[in-house]
């Protein structure tokens, strides 16, 4: 017994250990140069804290980012922490949320009928495989929010799992998919007579499901109807018009053919990444969680929905995409390998040899796996296009007044670092344009709009339609030619007459 509880307090120092990964990359990541669609989400934040609004810089409002949760919770602690920047404070919620993923999983243990082996084989896999190039995103909110619901619910708080649900679907819209698998869960088990229903209104699990879910739902809500005429951001519809325009790759064909692959590929036998231990691990985890009814199955359910349904909705590819895949992966592997190493340790006597041998079968395929992470952050360095649009919003900062309009067809950059009006060519964040941009079209949102000025990458396809209609030789002229990237420029075109 004293053995065992030495072995569960050196778990909880391992996962204080792997903690300190998610920390280091954060230290690490420039916050001045994040993504394009960070920075979308952080210009909502930008404006919030400074109490005008979901606004895009300038009114009308807009739900023109995918997790509206994440802009209020970067809004609010810019607001609360003045001096930081809301570029900073992405980063670091996001390492903190992956960091509670892990506790999470140690926390929740016995609830999701995980050994101290697996759990210490999740730990290592979530962190080894960690997204240090997503940090700035959503993703590990949105992986702390799935873990912390099926903790709930697997120790049977439905309250408390709906209400988490709820603000899943507050970061990203297909968190509702979870809130129905806990559903079909609840019921399923309530007919077969596995959850004991308390008297009152709110006796039945469903009801107290259902009724934590609606709290968080319903307040936003009555925010969003009113203020945008709907509660779904557009930019899944944007998505799926770029999906349409057959410009992007497909999201189910960039999932298969290079996504997950590429994850296999550091413990794949020889070139093949097809040939991975990685994928008979996953598959000794499914067995093993399927035989041992963990919860964590829920997790695998909302993958597979969240595959399927981005899949047929046609979704352009965009890499972020696979990180809840990404997810699901870790913890098949890890569930996997901490059961082949818990066997070890049951099986094989001495007892010292048995851990020993455990202990080395995680070292083995941890290191592997987790070699292209540490490279990742040791040698990362800033993004060309993210340096160019960083001195390209700068120049706008610099020389023009902040209500002109800008025209472009990725604002992150333009949005953050300037205060103008800003028409997305993609529609991501100027709405009524995903029709014309499924049909490849992004000169009529520009000629609706008559921007002030147009940044134009040279050779890009967007640019096409705009420049060769002659409305645009009579009405605009280039101001300032800017070092781009991919040994592209950046021209700037103003209107003849002037902003």
């Amino acid at each position: 017994m004293s053995a065992l509880r030495g072995f569960r307090s050196g778990l909880v120092w391992l996962v204080a250990a792997v903690s300190l990964l998610p920390l280091w990359v954060a230290l690490r990541t420039d916050h001045r140069l994040l993504g394009e669609d960070p920075l979308i989400t952080l210009t909502f934040a930008k404006n919030l804290a400074r109490g005008d609004g979901f606004v895009f810089n300038h009114p009308p409002p807009v739900l023109g980012t995918t997790p509206p949760l994440f802009a209020l919770l970067a809004g609010a602690l810019d607001r609360l922490l003045p001096g930081a920047e809301p570029t900073a404070i992405a980063v670091w919620l996001s390492a903190a949320c992956w960091v509670a993923v892990l506790w999470l999983i140690l926390w929740f243990a016995g609830d999701l009928r995980l050994s101290s082996w697996q759990v210490a084989a999740i730990a290592g896999t979530v962190t080894a495989t960690g997204w240090v190039t997503r940090l700035e995103f959503e993703a590990y909110l949105l992986a702390a929010l799935l873990v912390l619901a099926i903790g709930l619910y697997a120790r049977g708080r439905p309250a408390a799992a709906g209400a988490v649900a709820g603000l899943l679907f507050l970061t990203r819209g297909e968190g509702l998919l979870l809130f129905g698998l806990l559903a079909a869960a609840t019921v399923l088990s309530e007919l077969r007579g596995r959850t004991p229903r308390p008297a009152g209104p709110l006796g039945s699990a469903t009801a107290r499901l259902a009724a934590g879910f609606g709290v968080p739902v319903l307040a936003w809500t009555a925010y969003a109807l009113p203020t945008f005429g709907g509660v779904l951001p557009n930019t899944l519809a944007a998505k799926i018009a770029q999906g349409s325009s057959g410009l992007w790759q497909p999201f189910l064909g960039q999932l298969a053919t290079v996504w997950v692959p590429a994850w296999g590929r550091p413990l794949a036998l020889g070139s093949a990444p097809l040939l991975s231990l990685a994928w008979a691990l996953v598959a000794v985890g499914l067995v093993v969680m399927v035989r041992r009814g963990s919860r964590l199955l829920l997790l695998v359910a909302w993958t597979a929905a969240y595959v399927a349904g981005y899949a047929a909705l046609g979704v352009a590819g965009y890499p972020w995409y696979a990180c809840p895949v990404y997810l699901a992966l870790a913890v098949l592997l890890g569930v996997g390998l901490g059961s082949v190493a818990g066997g070890l340790a049951a099986r094989v006597r001495p007892r010292a040899v048995g851990v020993a041998l455990a202990g080395a079968c995680l070292a083995a395929v941890l290191l592997p796996l987790g070699a292209p992470t540490a490279v990742a952050v040791v040698r990362r360095t800033p993004s060309q296009r993210h340096l160019a649009y960083y001195e390209m919003a700068r120049w706008f900062r610099d020389h023009v007044p902040a209500d002109a309009s800008i025209a472009y067809h990725e604002v992150g950059y333009l949005g953050y670092y300037t205060d103008n009006r800003i028409v997305d060519l993609l529609g991501l964040v100027t709405p009524g344009l995903t029709e014309h941009v499924a049909a490849g079209d992004f000169a009529w949102g520009f000629w609706r709009e008559r921007p002030d000025y147009l940044v134009y990458l040279e050779g890009s396809r967007f640019f096409e339609g705009i420049l060769r209609d002659p409305r645009f030789a009579a009405g605009y002229r280039p101001v300032v030619t800017l070092a781009g990237y991919d040994g592209k420029s950046l021209t700037i075109f103003g209107r003849a007459a002037g902003p």
